[in-house]
């Protein structure tokens, strides 16, 4: 399945589990061998791969062992500056503040029984 984000989070966990699955068969590994690499209980394991969601440190621990975490970056990558940004002397962004909406002003605020 190809994912182009417009998918559900049901759907894109039984997709995760299906290709960690994969991984996982390709590597030659069962379920135990791979629980006893990555410490992640069989249990777990097996929640995922029938597409129930896992907490996201089980997610990192499955990935490590099976040779995969490095894929992190291509998903999130880091944000870089680009050169004229460096030329003008910006920094990274730390946070987005938007800008403040017009508030009613004492004159026109009124108690609703004012006609």
């Amino acid at each position: 399945m190809r994912i182009y984000g417009t998918e559900n989070v049901d759907t894109l966990t039984r997709e995760i589990g299906n290709r960690l699955r994969g991984i996982r068969v390709k590597a030659a590994l069962t379920q135990k061998e791979l629980s006893e690499r990555s410490g992640v209980p069989k249990a777990m394991i097996t929640r995922l791969e029938n597409g129930i969601p896992i907490r996201m440190d089980s997610l990192m621990e499955l990935m490590r062992a099976l040779g995969c975490l490095g894929n992190l970056q291509v998903l999130l990558p880091e944000t870089e500056l680009t050169a004229s940004e460096m030329l003008q002397g910006k920094t990274s962004r730390v946070r987005v503040r938007h800008p403040k909406t017009e508030t009613a002003t004492g004159s026109d605020w009124k108690w609703g029984d004012e006609a």
